[in-house]
């Protein structure tokens, strides 16, 4: 990637928390924390263990996740995710609708903005408004959410961007009851391409203006398919 120059005076958390009764795709397991030490029982420090899958709350897709002759997460770069960010509005798409190649093509003309190689594109839609825990949970899902159609897929890969971050679970429009049934087109079109993908994304309608550096680590997870990221803008 070559030299690192973040710039800014204030840092943003772009992560979801991770905690039991989170929203998780049907069928998935949830977060469950247990206690291993304990002050309060007379341990010397406080442990816990954790259980959970790896594409849980905010969390990066490597390759590997669809394509197993590419790279595992803890392949990439350690500075793959981080760079200049853009944040697309596209507050206007809600529930299960498509995202088309007009529809960001719009918003750079209105804006003056343009998609540049080597960005990390945000897309903000306001999905993340409907993450909540307990049994209410399941509606972030249920309800649908914005996804790319396939011309907005081809649209961004051809830039090409470094990575795609999205609010929602997914980027491509899935079946949550029947997920062999989808097509995944964002994932089988983008990480062949090494444009990694961030899902689960949110505060952006806290950052103040369409440009900011982002950083993310994913953690080194021997033979992995992704990881759990902690996400922040730097403005």
């Amino acid at each position: 990637m070559g030299t690192i120059n973040i710039q800014g005076t204030r840092v943003i958390d772009l992560s979801q928390p991770v905690e039991p009764g989170i929203p998780v795709p049907i069928g998935f397991p949830g977060p469950q924390f247990q206690t291993y030490l304990a002050q309060s029982k007379g341990d010397i420090a406080n442990v816990e263990i954790m259980q959970m899958s790896i594409h849980t709350a905010t969390h990066c897709d490597a390759p590997f996740h669809f394509f197993s002759a590419l790279q595992r997460v803890d392949e990439l770069l350690p500075d793959c995710l981080i760079g200049p960010a853009i944040v697309v509005d596209l507050r206007g798409k809600q529930g299960s609708v498509g995202i088309e190649e007009s529809d960001i093509a719009r918003w750079e003309v209105d804006t003056g903005e343009t998609i540049q190689k080597d960005d990390i594109v945000l897309l903000h839609t306001g999905h993340s408004q409907h993450w909540t825990t307990g049994e209410a949970a399941s509606g972030y899902w249920k309800n649908g959410w914005p996804y790319l159609a396939r011309s907005a897929v081809n649209y961004l890969a051809s830039k090409p961007i470094r990575a795609l971050g999205v609010e929602s679970f997914d980027p491509d429009w899935v079946n949550p009851t029947d997920l062999a049934s989808a097509e995944f087109p964002a994932h089988r079109t983008f990480l062949p391409k090494g444009i990694l993908i961030i899902e689960n994304l949110t505060n952006l309608d806290q950052i103040p203006s369409r440009r900011c550096q982002v950083i993310a680590l994913p953690l080194k997870l021997k033979g992995c398919s992704g990881s759990p990221i902690r996400v922040i803008a730097v403005v």
